[in-house]
């Protein structure tokens, strides 16, 4: 696939043209991507409110029916719920992992096998999370891991 960057002036409007030959599932995430305004969650920690970049975010985790939002230093809660999250963010590289989880595959250091099927994500910052066994495939095709491991 060919393809043109062009820097342009601050009061020219941005643009991209794509001419393909059908408009697969990674075309419309692309275009989800470049269309989205909003690149943060809200979250809220001692009373404030604080935009957390979703590059930022780690994992976001479910306890007692509440959303954690978990980044290198803090743990922000969401008022959203997680199927919300998940539907938000699926363009961003986040993935089930449990039924309370979400994880930022690209905070992933690495993973390892446990036992019963499981895994076991090491993340950036030192932090390990435990990967169900159903979600298993869909982490190793998120990291485009096919068979292996």
């Amino acid at each position: 696939m060919k393809s043109t960057v062009e820097i342009v002036q601050l009061n020219e409007e941005e643009s991209v043209y794509l001419k393909v030959h059908e408009l697969t599932g990674t075309v419309e995430k692309a275009l989800n991507l470049l269309t989205k305004k909003e690149n943060f969650l809200l979250g809220e920690l001692e009373g404030e409110t604080f935009r957390i970049p979703f590059l930022n975010i780690l994992y976001i985790e479910v306890v007692d029916k509440k959303s954690y939002l978990y980044t290198k230093n803090n743990v922000y809660q969401s008022s959203e719920k997680l199927y919300q999250l998940e539907e938000q963010l699926e363009v961003y590289k986040f993935l089930r992992i449990s039924k309370s989880m979400l994880l930022n595959i690209e905070a992933i250091l690495s993973v390892s096998p446990l036992l019963s099927g499981r895994f076991e994500a090491t993340l950036h910052n030192g932090e390990r999370v435990s990967i169900s066994r159903k979600y298993v495939p869909l982490l190793k095709k998120g990291l485009g891991m096919g068979g292996r491991v």
